[in-house]
C-alpha cells in the first residue's frame, strides 16, 4: 500500500521526477526484509570514511546503534557538526505503526513515526550501502517502509543446550538486522533450568545441572549417554543485562517458564511438588515425562513466588507459561489433585489443566502482565485473557481467534528450525521433519478460515529453535539461518516478492554480509536438488539448480542387468521414469553436477503404480505431506527419516485411493512403514484392501504387522484399489507418547 501523507508530499513529488523505470529493471532492492516501496533514482550517493551528523537531534541509542553497524559494516564513523547534516530527520504523526521513509538524493532524508522505526530505517540504510574498488556509495533511491505483522518472533531453547551470555548478544544482533524484534526465550525445561531464583536457590544449584546427555538420536537403540556434568544458569543481573541489550535493538525479550509439564529439573531440586515427592534426577534424555507440577495449594504458592521474580527481571507485556505436553496419569492418582478437581467441580484432568493455567493467569493479571501459552491450554477450556502460541498446526489459532483470543502462529509445518533442511544424510543430526527454506517462505500465519475480523487477532508468528540437537552455537546458527531472514520476509512483507527474486538478493548481496559476521550459515538451499512430477507413463525427475546453466551428468544403473546409460542433463530438464511392462525393476540413478554441489545417488522402484493418482480419503497431517505422490514416486524413505520423503498420519483409520492408468493384473502389493517408537510413529494393527470405494469387495487383509515391510499377496486384476489401515487408538502406558494417537508414517507403496 502506498500512502502519500501532507507533511511529506513536497518531498516525495521531488523525488518521483527523478524516477528512472529503467535503472528500477536493472537493480534490484537489496533490503531485506523488502520494503513496501522501492524506487530506483538515477545517479548515486558516495561516502567518505566520516559522515556528519548533528547528534543532538538523533535518539541516543539510535544514534549509537548506527554508529556500531557503519563501523562494523562499512568502516564508516560518525561526526559532530552544526551545519548541514548528511542524514537529516523528520518525526511523522498519523502513520502505520513503524512507519519510515528515507529518500536518497544530494543527502540522506528520513522521516520516521517513533524511535523504533528510526531504527528499522538505519537497517535498511546500512543494508543499501555498497562498495565497488573501495569506494561507498548508496544508489540513490526512494523507500517506504512499515511491518505486516507486530509479532515477528524467534525462540531458543536453552535448557536442552546452555548458551552463554555473549552467544545471545549475537544471536540477537542477528535478529535485530532482519526486523524481527520479539526473542522467545525458553528458561526452564526437563532437562534444565536456566535463570536465577534467589528464594529458590536449588532451582540453579540442583535444576541447572544434569550428569549426562544422551548421545545420537532418542530413537537409537541402544540409547548412548556421554557421562558428562552438562548445565549453566544466567544470574539476575545477566537477566537484565540481555533484557537491556534486547531493548537497545527494539527486541522484547518473553521469557518462558513451563508448567504444569516440562518441570523434571524444577523437580528434581524440590520434589515436594511433584506428585510423589520422589526425588529424581535432571533427565539427560529427551521426550515427555511423566512427573508434573501437583496441582495442591502449596505448588500454585512456589510458581507464584517464582514468577514473582520473573516478573521483575522482564518489563515486557508477555509470560510464557508453556502448558504444552502434560501427561495427566500422575494427577489420575493423586489424591490431592483429585480433591481440588472435586472441590472445584472439574469433570476431568484436562478441566483441572485449564484451572491450573487459569490460577496463574489471575496472578500473572494482577502483576500487570499477559499468559501466553502453547496451544495445549486450550483443552479444557481456555482462561479469559490467555494468548495461545500454536505449533501444532494452525488449528489451535484458528480455535482461538475465532473466539476473541490473541494468537502467535508458529505451526510445525512452516517454523521449526530444528528439521533438516536438507537431505538428512548431507545435515548435521536434527529431531526429524523437513523444513526448508523454501517452505519457511511460504509461511502466512493468517489462515483463509479466518475473516477479517477474526485475523485481527493474530498478532504475527515466530520460529522456534529447540536444542535436543543443537550443541554449539554453530550449530545454533547453521540451523537458523538464512530460515530466519525468510521468516522475517513472511511476517515484515506487505507483498513479499517471490521466492526467486528473494533468492536472487540473499544470494548476491546478504550471504556476504554474513560471511563478513562470520556467521555459519547453512548453504542447503544453494544445492541442486531433484524432485519429481506424475505423467502419463509414470513420474519425471526434475534436476533443479541455483545455477540455471548447469550441467549433470547422470548415470542410470538398473540392478539386475547391470545395464549402465549416461547422459547429459541440464538444470531444469526432466528424466523420464516410465512404469515396467512386465517386471518390477530396482535401479540407481547417481547425479553429478558439473557447477554445483551435489553428489546424489536415488535408489528407484520401477512398479506397476508408477506416476498413479493418488487419493487421500483420509487427509495426511500438513506437516509430514510434503508431495502427493510420494507413494507412487518409486522412491523409499531413508533413516533416518526426515519428513519430505515419508507422508504422516496421526488418526487411528486411513483410507488411501489408488488408481491405476489401466486395468492391471496385481500379484502383491508391498507397503514401507516407518517404525519410530521414541517418535510416537509407530507400525499399523491391520490394513485391509479392496477393489473400489463404494459397495467394496475386500480382497485381502492383515493383522499379522511386526515388520516395516509389509506384503499382501493378490492376484487379481485391478484397475482402483481402496486402501485402509488401522492403527492402535492410542499408545499404550508404558511406550513412548503413551495415552496418544499413534503416528503413522508410509512411503513407497509399490505394485507387483
Amino acid at each position: 500500500m502506498n500512502i502519500l501523507f501532507p507533511k511529506v508530499f513536497c518531498l516525495m513529488l521531488f523525488t518521483v521526477q527523478l524516477f528512472d523505470s529503467s535503472a528500477q529493471k536493472q537493480e534490484q532492492c537489496n533490503i531485506l526484509p523488502t520494503p513496501v516501496v522501492y524506487k530506483r533514482v538515477k545517479g548515486n550517493l558516495y561516502l567518505r570514511e566520516k559522515i556528519h551528523l548533528n547528534k543532538e537531534n538523533w535518539p541516543k541509542n539510535t544514534l549509537n546503534q548506527l554508529d556500531s553497524m557503519l563501523q562494523k559494516f562499512h568502516k564508516i564513523t560518525i561526526q559532530d557538526t552544526t551545519g548541514k547534516p548528511f542524514i537529516r530527520l523528520r518525526k511523522l504523526t498519523n502513520v502505520p505503526k513503524d512507519f519510515y521513509s528515507i529518500s536518497i538524493s544530494s543527502f540522506i532524508f528520513i522521516s520516521y513515526s517513533n524511535e523504533r522505526a528510526l531504527y528499522y530505517a538505519m537497517q535498511s540504510l546500512v543494508q543499501l550501502i555498497k562498495t565497488e574498488n573501495k569506494i561507498k556509495y548508496i544508489p540513490k533511491a526512494f523507500v517506504q517502509d512499515y511491518p505486516k505483522f507486530d509479532w515477528r518472533g524467534l525462540h531458543l531453547d536453552v535448557s536442552r543446550h546452555f548458551f552463554s551470555v555473549e552467544e545471545i548478544k549475537r544471536y540477537l544482533d542477528l535478529m535485530a538486522m532482519y526486523k524481527l524484534n520479539t526473542f522467545h526465550w525458553h528458561l526452564t525445561d526437563d532437562q534444565g533450568w536456566r535463570i536465577e531464583i534467589n528464594a529458590y536457590p536449588k532451582l540453579t544449584t540442583v535444576g541447572a545441572f544434569r550428569d549426562s546427555t544422551l548421545i545420537g538420536h532418542y530413537t537409537a537403540n541402544p540409547r548412548k549417554y556421554d557421562s558428562q556434568r552438562h548445565g549453566g544458569f544466567y544470574t539476575q543481573q545477566e537477566i537484565k543485562e540481555i533484557v537491556s541489550y534486547a531493548a537497545e535493538r527494539y527486541i522484547d525479550v518473553v521469557p518462558e517458564i513451563e508448567m504444569p509439564g516440562h518441570s523434571r529439573a524444577a523437580l528434581a531440586a524440590y520434589p515436594r511438588f511433584s506428585c510423589t515427592g520422589k526425588q529424581q534426577k535432571v533427565p539427560g534424555l529427551w521426550g515427555v515425562f511423566e512427573d508434573i507440577y501437583c496441582t495442591k495449594e502449596e505448588s500454585f504458592q512456589f510458581l507464584s513466588n517464582i514468577l514473582n521474580e520473573v516478573v521483575s527481571l522482564f518489563p515486557g507485556k508477555y509470560i510464557h507459561i508453556g502448558g504444552d505436553e502434560a501427561p495427566k496419569s500422575r494427577w489420575k492418582s493423586c489424591a490431592k489433585c483429585q480433591n481440588v478437581m472435586q472441590k472445584n467441580r472439574l469433570k476431568d484432568a484436562h478441566e483441572l489443566q485449564s484451572y491450573f493455567i487459569s490460577r496463574i493467569e489471575q496472578f500473572l493479571n494482577k502483576k500487570g502482565k499477559n499468559l501466553i501459552g502453547w496451544d495445549e491450554i486450550l483443552e479444557g477450556g481456555l482462561s479469559p485473557n490467555a494468548t495461545v502460541m500454536s505449533w501444532r498446526g494452525f488449528k489451535g489459532g484458528i480455535a482461538a481467534a475465532k473466539n476473541g483470543h490473541y494468537v502467535v502462529m508458529t505451526p510445525g509445518t512452516h517454523c521449526y528450525f530444528d528439521h533438516y533442511q536438507g537431505k538428512s544424510n548431507e545435515e548435521p543430526l536434527a529431531i526429524g521433519g523437513y523444513t526448508p527454506l523454501e517452505k519457511v517462505y511460504q509461511f502466512n500465519p493468517i489462515p483463509d478460515e479466518l475473516d477479517a475480523a477474526q485475523a485481527s487477532y493474530i498478532l504475527g508468528g515466530q520460529a522456534n529453535l529447540w536444542t535436543e540437537y543443537i550443541t554449539s552455537y554453530d550449530q545454533l546458527e547453521y540451523m537458523a539461518y538464512p530460515r530466519a531472514i525468510a521468516l522475517s520476509q513472511a511476517l515484515w512483507c506487505q507483498n513479499k516478492p517471490n521466492y526467486e527474486k528473494f533468492c536472487q538478493v540473499l544470494y548476491d548481496v546478504h550471504y556476504e554480509k554474513l560471511d563478513s559476521l562470520k556467521v555459519n550459515y547453512s548453504k542447503s538451499s544453494q544445492r541442486a536438488s531433484i524432485t519429481s512430477k506424475v505423467n502419463e507413463k509414470g513420474i519425471s525427475l526434475i534436476l533443479d539448480s541455483p545455477d540455471t546453466s548447469d550441467i549433470f551428468c547422470t548415470s542410470l544403473r538398473t540392478k539386475l542387468s547391470g545395464e549402465e546409460i549416461k547422459l547429459n542433463l541440464k538444470a531444469g530438464e526432466e528424466l523420464m521414469i516410465t512404469r515396467p511392462k512386465k517386471h518390477v525393476t530396482e535401479q540407481e540413478i547417481e547425479f553429478i553436477s558439473k557447477n554445483s554441489a551435489l553428489g546424489s545417488t536415488i535408489h528407484l522402484t520401477r512398479h506397476h503404480a508408477l506416476g498413479a493418482k493418488v487419493n487421500y480419503i483420509t487427509k495426511p497431517n500438513p506437516q509430514y505431506h510434503y508431495a502427493p505422490s510420494l507413494l507412487i514416486d518409486g522412491q523409499k524413505g531413508v533413516r533416518p527419516w526426515r519428513g519430505h520423503e515419508w507422508i504422516g498420519f496421526d488418526t487411528c483409520k486411513i483410507i488411501i485411493e489408488i488408481k491405476l492408468p489401466e486395468k492391471k493384473k496385481i500379484k502383491e502389493i508391498v507397503f514401507s512403514f516407518l517404525e519410530s517408537n521414541g517418535s510416537w510413529i509407530y507400525l499399523p494393527k491391520q490394513i485391509q484392501v479392496s477393489n473400489q470405494m463404494k459397495r467394496r469387495k475386500k480382497i485381502r487383509s492383515t493383522t499379522n504387522i511386526n515388520s516395516e515391510l509389509v506384503r499382501l499377496k493378490i492376484k487379481k486384476r485391478l484397475k482402483t484399489i481402496n486402501i485402509e489401515i488401522n492403527t492402535f487408538s492410542s499408545i499404550p502406558q508404558g511406550l513412548p507418547g503413551a495415552g496418544r494417537v499413534p503416528w503413522t508414517f508410509l512411503d513407497e507403496i509399490v505394485f507387483h
